[in-house]
């Protein structure tokens, strides 16, 4: 009977670690390369706005090699270390998260009207608003897409003990047809981050589209010098945040259908 338990086990073990590979490659699948929007698809005139997928806290890290070489104990206190500082920064910008996702939707919606979309405002994620259009709820009702955001990182980052803080974001930006959820258009942003501090595989995707962020005035040599000038940091994030913003709007261009046609 022991015997048989054990057998078991052996199974089960690498039974769960493929299982947890499966579903780390399907979500990078998602994001293995960029998707434009192109004109061979139908026309797109409206546009649903679901609420973002966001974590609850504004990440405050500095990563340090030495960690991953001492190995799982170091760790824990490095994860217990960053936590502290989330909390010491939220201490210092209570509604920092909040008024940033705002403007950022703001700006979002402000872009895509410019360029011609008609922007519904969704008080609902994306998975329920594509049940809201299949049930033809009134709130879904003649939206051509759904443009669902992530935000996966946002906030100040190092990536060694020698590099400023700087303010960044991570995001997933997708656009899925309501009808037949075919996907139209898919990017992964990284906005001001340094390019050593991330990593895709940590993030789960398969490539990251850098945009660089070099206002000097929001890099803090140490988390006491950005403790020292936490509100005033705040603008970096919100700058961040505003690029973003007009990164993921403006890659959903309209492109004209016009063409010229020379004559001999």
């Amino acid at each position: 009977m022991r015997l048989q338990r054990q057998k078991k086990s052996r199974f089960v073990l690498p039974a769960i670690s493929l299982m947890a590979l499966f579903m780390l490659s399907a979500c990078a699948g998602i994001h293995s390369k960029p998707v434009s929007i192109n004109d061979s698809q139908k026309p797109l005139r409206v546009i649903g706005l679901p609420q973002f997928s966001v974590s609850k806290k504004i990440d405050i890290r500095r990563e340090n090699p030495v960690y991953a070489i001492i190995g799982v104990s170091a760790k824990v206190v490095q994860q217990l270390v960053r936590e502290h500082k989330r909390f010491k920064y939220k201490d210092a910008n209570p509604k920092l998260l909040q008024y940033s996702m705002r403007k950022m939707r703001q700006g979002i919606k402000h872009r895509l009207r410019k360029l011609g979309y008609r922007v519904v405002e969704l008080d609902m994620d994306y998975w329920v608003a594509q049940k809201a259009y299949r049930k033809k709820d009134p709130r879904a009702k003649h939206i051509d897409a759904l443009l669902r955001v992530e935000i996966k990182r946002f906030g100040y980052a190092s990536a060694s003990p020698y590099k400023p803080y700087r303010p960044g974001m991570v995001l997933t930006a997708d656009l899925y047809a309501t009808q037949d959820r075919k996907l139209l258009s898919s990017k992964v942003y990284s906005v001001g981050y340094d390019r050593e501090e991330l990593s895709p595989y940590e993030l789960q995707v398969g490539y990251i589209s850098h945009i660089q962020v070099a206002d000097r005035r929001y890099f803090y040599k140490n988390f006491d010098t950005l403790m020292a000038h936490a509100v005033q940091s705040s603008k970096g994030l919100k700058f961040v945040a505003a690029v973003a913003a007009e990164s993921v709007a403006g890659d959903l261009k309209k492109t004209s259908r016009r063409y010229i046609v020379a004559k001999r």
